[in-house]
């Protein structure tokens, strides 16, 4: 049976609060000295360990595990037991890999997100070429996807040539996206730069993200093309500022006035503003 360790504490704070005479804020401002001295605390409740030494009893292999369990359970996985997997990272490292790389059971995206997130934490190696994989086939939006997305932006040039692969290849509309929105924080390069002007120009759609894209990898080679964008009639305010921003970004100067009167988004924003 899973123990919920945040509610433990909670009632902990309940009883030393009524204890003690204080009242919440001045309890809260002792919170963090609280929980450090709790965790090592024996309780009966864990047949006299303290909430360190129960999980610095578990192997990896059973650390992985329990951490699953909470995962697909509706309670918060305990400090302690995140910590000690971070403290025996390397053992522990390669069965997380496995467990993101391998769950196929409920909860699949939320758990295989949380894995993603744990080894950011532990700053352990990121498996690109997996994360690259995983957005190569996406289909639809989905967490797991978006949190792969975050963590290529930060792979380097060594990764340029496989995500281009991956560009090339793209199973969806959306995949293609997502990876053109990773190239755009990659080193600049120059087929990175020649998808997102040939998205910009002849997609019907997302016309603000293509301009972001083309903002964020730095060449002014797009600049005449974005300017040319921003005097075609009918542009939406929303991509018109997208469009803007990209421009001001390349260092160029927008001297193009525009009346959006009647376009929702500029009306929304003036009713906001009024």
């Amino acid at each position: 049976m899973l123990i919920n360790f945040e509610e433990k504490f909670g009632a902990y704070l309940h009883e030393y609060m009524h204890g003690s005479g204080l009242n919440e804020d001045e309890v809260e401002e002792q919170v963090p000295q609280l929980y450090l001295k709790w965790l090592d605390t024996p309780k009966e409740w864990l047949s006299g360990k303290s909430p360190n030494a129960y999980f610095e009893a578990m192997d990896a292999g059973k650390l992985v595990t329990v951490l699953g369990q909470y995962m697909l359970s509706d309670i918060t996985a305990p400090g302690p037991l995140l910590n000690r997997i971070a403290d025996v990272n390397k053992d522990t490292y390669p069965l997380l890999v496995s467990l993101m790389q391998n769950y196929e059971g409920e909860k699949g995206d939320e758990v295989r997100t949380i894995v993603v997130k744990l080894i950011e934490e532990m700053d352990m190696p990121r498996p690109y070429a997996y994360y690259i994989d995983v957005v190569l086939k996406a289909t639809a939006p989905c967490e797991f996807c978006e949190v792969c997305v975050e963590e290529l932006k930060n792979a380097g040039a060594e990764y340029t040539q496989s995500v281009i692969s991956a560009y090339e290849t793209a199973q969806s509309p959306y995949a293609a996206d997502c990876l053109l929105d990773i190239l755009a924080d990659m080193p600049f390069d120059e087929r990175s730069y020649e998808f997102a002007m040939e998205k910009f120009i002849y997609s019907e759609t997302n016309k603000a993200f293509y301009a972001s894209c083309l903002g964020k990898l730095g060449s002014d080679k797009a600049l005449p093309y974005l300017e040319e964008a921003l005097r075609q009639d009918g542009i939406k305010y929303y991509d018109y500022v997208s469009i803007k921003n990209a421009v001001e970004e390349l260092g160029g100067e927008v001297m193009i006035d525009r009346d959006f009167s009647g376009d929702k988004d500029y009306e929304s924003l003036i009713d906001m503003e009024d």
